[in-house]
């Protein structure tokens, strides 16, 4: 092999080498997401709004993880417009987990000081249809399910309370 061919043999060997990964590369590449689609909704529990929520649908694909999950918190009246965690607005169609916390105090409400802890308790209190049942926070133990399709935007979410 002359001194020219030696440069031009290890250019040839990288470029195959590069060529072999991006081909293994595309084989090995998730699948494109689901289709995203809107949703909206009202959350109730034991049939009554449940304000101040927050809920996650949380799909069940696999090969995806949290970057699919949408989330929303419930206005005065219980209803809810989803967001993806990518910031598009709706969420994934497919089979979601949903999962049900309380949602986040008001800015005011979130201080260490004595006169934002008062309004903490303040809120906490009015809020209206508590305690949210541990259950629904779960991601393992909810028993809520919601199918999202396409031709449907609008969904009732009913949590219910175990009796004693």
């Amino acid at each position: 092999m002359s001194a020219q061919e030696g440069p031009r043999h290890h250019r040839i060997l990288r470029a195959a080498l590069v060529g072999a990964l991006l081909i293994a590369a595309a084989g090995c590449g998730k699948k494109p997401p689901p289709p995203l689609t809107s949703v909206t909704g009202k959350l109730l529990l034991n049939g009554q709004p449940l304000p101040f929520a927050k809920l996650e649908f949380m799909p069940e694909l696999a090969n995806f993880g949290a970057e699919l999950n949408s989330f929303a918190v419930t206005d005065e009246q219980g209803n809810f417009t989803l967001t993806c965690f990518n910031g598009a607005p709706g969420a994934v169609i497919g089979s979601h987990r949903v999962v049900v916390t309380e949602g986040p105090p008001p800015k005011e409400a979130r201080g260490l000081d004595g006169e934002s802890q008062q309004k903490l308790a303040n809120y906490v209190e009015g809020l209206k249809n508590r305690p949210i049942p541990e259950i629904f926070g779960n991601y393992s133990k909810t028993p809520l399910r919601i199918e999202v399709t396409a031709d449907k935007q609008d969904y009732l979410v009913e949590m219910q309370r175990q009796k004693k």
